[in-house]
């Protein structure tokens, strides 16, 4: 899809006037971001009335944020294997929730659902509560730490201007386009699956979504002891590599691959606990 397809798609959502100059506002800025190369410098909060939903997004961030919400609400990323919907599970938990997109997205799903939403750097964890209290959503639980192998803490690389990208190591993957300069670090408490299972007396998960940047199998060797209690796993992975050495892990723990949705540089792998088939 192009960007003025998609443009289209949101501004038939819009709810208001005050949505669709937004939206304007943003699609004039993603061009600037993306064939110009230029940098948003402003901060101001931006709200999108789109359909029933209401989302905050910061002006800076908003070429890459609204690239989240076209995933998950347009083309269904993280939700197009039959049963991943959420619509007939109970407990889902959202590593990698940045802003709530995905966490969102599922509670329309199914308004019942109980959502464990984990997103590690502060600027953005503020984002995600922002949503969620916006939407009056009830059942979510939001965590401001790391997933990993450890409970160490855990330092990490953000860009302001492109929240999707946070991970422990930014350049770990061919980012021609972005300058050193603007990466920033911060120091976040990492956490294993198992200890925070444990804190908030979880004895199974029907959904385990990862979108970490890198960080998929330290998370799932850290929650080894939790994952014959997972029924579905998806994972966007975004490397080859990476890509297979979860794929073993899981196969290797009981896990069927249903689905792999490619793309270049990245894409969704989508697992069945053959336990609970």
């Amino acid at each position: 899809m192009g960007i003025k397809t998609d443009f289209k798609f949101l501004k038939k959502m819009a709810h208001n006037r005050q949505t669709i100059a937004n939206l304007k506002k943003i699609e004039a800025n993603w061009v600037k971001v993306r064939k110009e190369g230029k940098i948003i410098k402003s901060k101001k909060p931006l709200l999108l009335k789109l359909g029933k939903l209401v989302f905050w997004l910061k002006e800076n961030a908003s070429s890459s944020t609204i690239d989240m919400y076209l995933e998950i609400f347009q083309h269904k990323h993280h939700m197009l294997a039959k049963g991943f919907d959420g619509k007939k599970d109970k407990i889902v938990f959202d590593a990698g929730a940045n802003e709530g997109y995905y966490t969102i997205g599922m509670k329309q799903n199914n308004p019942s659902l109980k959502i464990i939403s984990v997103e590690p750097v502060p600027e953005t964890f503020k984002m995600l509560k922002k949503n969620i209290n916006t939407n009056k959503l009830k059942n979510i639980i939001p965590i401001n730490k790391a997933l990993s192998f450890s409970n160490k803490k855990i330092s990490m690389d953000f860009v302001p201007e492109a929240t999707m990208i946070a991970s422990k190591n930014i350049l770990a993957q061919p980012r021609s386009w972005l300058d050193k300069k603007r990466i920033k670090k911060v120091k976040v408490q990492g956490i294993t699956l198992t200890k925070l299972c444990k804190q908030l007396k979880i004895n199974s998960i029907d959904i385990l979504k990862l979108d970490v940047e890198g960080a998929e199998l330290d998370i799932l060797k850290g929650g080894k002891e939790m994952l014959p209690k997972i029924k579905k796993i998806i994972i966007e992975w975004h490397s080859k590599k990476l890509k297979k050495q979860c794929t073993q892990l899981l196969q290797k723990n009981g896990f069927k691959l249903v689905l792999s949705s490619n793309e270049h540089m990245c894409g969704d792998i989508y697992f069945v606990n053959r336990k609970f088939r």
